[in-house]
């Protein structure tokens, strides 16, 4: 197929760049930045527009920078590691813009910016991994493919999950295992500088190849395996501290505490990936809730109790529920950890329907409820929210246009957005996290 020649006009959510053709098509475009000159060849037509690669760029941009992983573009882990990071925050926070305006109407709510993550690179302390079937590498899929692209290390990821990456491939005991691992999943305790490694295998694992790799990756503090059921299988060994959970520090200036305390969560259990923005994004939170100590609040999806228990300190206390019973029983440990005995927080098993079906029948009403849905956001909640949130909404996202069909119904409902901010959650590529304050009209 012949190339063209075309100007890219803006990126767009999802990273691409968008250029238009000839003939007044709309083409996507990977890996390029806005100005740049670039010769293009289709790779895919769909009705309206196209998918293309760059074959050259002709005019690099000022922004474009060599991308510091030698894996980059391949995997598809990563979409923006051509562009110098200070240029990423700027891309963000446009396409965030553009996003809420588009989809929301919102063109006037003053957004504070963009909050830059400390560490461009190597801050992912949790990855899950696919496992190729002939070598037993980790690694990702390839952008738009079924393609595994193998690996061994991340650029993106702890040097404690770089070292599991590197050496695991060629243990005697991971080539007897890997053709029955369907995926992977290493996690960083923060305290300790040790890795959790969870697997969702086929089949029931001989014990003794376990602790081979134990043996054999000292920086591992245990191992858990997932074969059917709904539990993990674990900790090997059996006396690992604290059973195998992993362990994050918060500071005092969040806990409240005179030294630093922490937050436990087993493996499995959804923990931000970057712990130092999420610590920012507590604070944040924590600022903008505006909690009296006579209030609650209601949490709908509190996990491990990441923003439950941080707002306790300045209220009653809340109910938080989640659907995973281990975060529960990890919320339910870490009240306990940050010493809220005596606050009147309690953490459920419930699905955030239930939790608001269940107020509506006692007559139960928040002056603040907390939103942290999955990544497509929770348009099944915002009915009932009315009638429970009878003063301020909290809404975490880490999808714009999820959030920006939410906004657009919230509004609608008599709730006024505040304030935003948008954190950067997941440097080297497109995805963000935003806070949005929202205040009954």
């Amino acid at each position: 197929m012949n190339s063209l020649c075309v100007t890219i006009e803006k990126l767009v959510y999802g990273g691409d760049g968008l250029a238009r053709l000839p003939d007044g098509q709309i083409a996507f475009v990977p890996q390029v930045l806005p100005g740049e000159q670039v010769r293009i060849q289709i790779v895919q037509k769909f009705g309206d527009y196209v998918w293309a690669r760059p074959v050259e760029i002709l005019s690099p941009a000022q922004k474009r920078q060599e991308p510091p992983c030698s894996y980059y573009p391949a995997c598809g882990g990563c979409q923006w590691q051509h562009i110098a990071y200070p240029a990423q925050l700027e891309f963000k926070l446009q396409i965030f813009k553009e996003t809420l305006s588009r989809l929301a109407g919102l063109g006037t709510v003053p957004i504070e910016g963009v909050h830059p993550s400390p560490r461009p690179l190597g801050y992912r302390h949790r990855l899950q991994f696919h496992v190729h079937s002939a070598t037993g590498a980790l690694g990702f899929l390839k952008r738009r493919s079924h393609d595994l692209v193998p690996l061994r290390s991340c650029a993106l990821a702890t040097p404690e999950i770089n070292q599991v990456m590197s050496v695991l491939p060629d243990l005697p005991a991971w080539k007897r295992l890997h053709p029955y691992v369907k995926r992977l999943n290493l996690g960083t305790s923060l305290a300790e500088g040790l890795v959790t490694m969870l697997l969702w295998i086929k089949v029931e694992p001989r014990k003794e190849d376990l602790w081979e790799i134990f043996e054999a990756l000292p920086v591992l503090k245990a191992i858990f395996y997932w074969v059917r059921g709904r539990f993990p299988i674990g900790p090997i060994p059996e006396e690992a501290p604290d059973n195998g959970v992993r362990l994050f520090p918060v500071p005092p200036n969040i806990s409240g505490q005179k030294e630093e305390v922490f937050f436990q969560a087993a493996p499995g259990v959804f923990v931000q990936n970057n712990w130092e923005i999420n610590l920012s994004l507590i604070e944040y939170v924590r600022k903008i809730a505006g909690l009296s100590p006579g209030e609650e609040v209601l949490d709908l999806h509190c996990g491990m109790g990441n923003f439950l228990l941080p707002l306790s300190l300045l209220a009653r206390g809340g109910k938080g529920v989640d659907t995973d019973p281990r975060a529960i029983k990890d919320a339910r440990a870490n009240v306990e950890r940050w010493g809220l005995e005596g606050k009147q927080v309690h953490f459920e098993v419930f699905s955030a329907m239930e939790a608001l079906l269940e107020c509506l029948k006692l007559g139960e009403v928040y002056p603040l409820v907390l939103l942290d849905p999955p990544r497509g956001g929770c348009k099944e909640l915002l009915r009932f929210l009315p009638d429970i949130a009878i003063d301020r909404l909290l809404y975490v996202s880490c999808d714009p246009p999820a959030l920006a069909r939410d906004l657009k119904i919230l509004i609608k409902q008599g709730f006024c957005v505040e304030c935003i901010k948008v954190f950067d959650m997941f440097p080297q590529t497109y995805h963000s996290e935003s806070v949005v304050l929202l205040r009954r009209a």
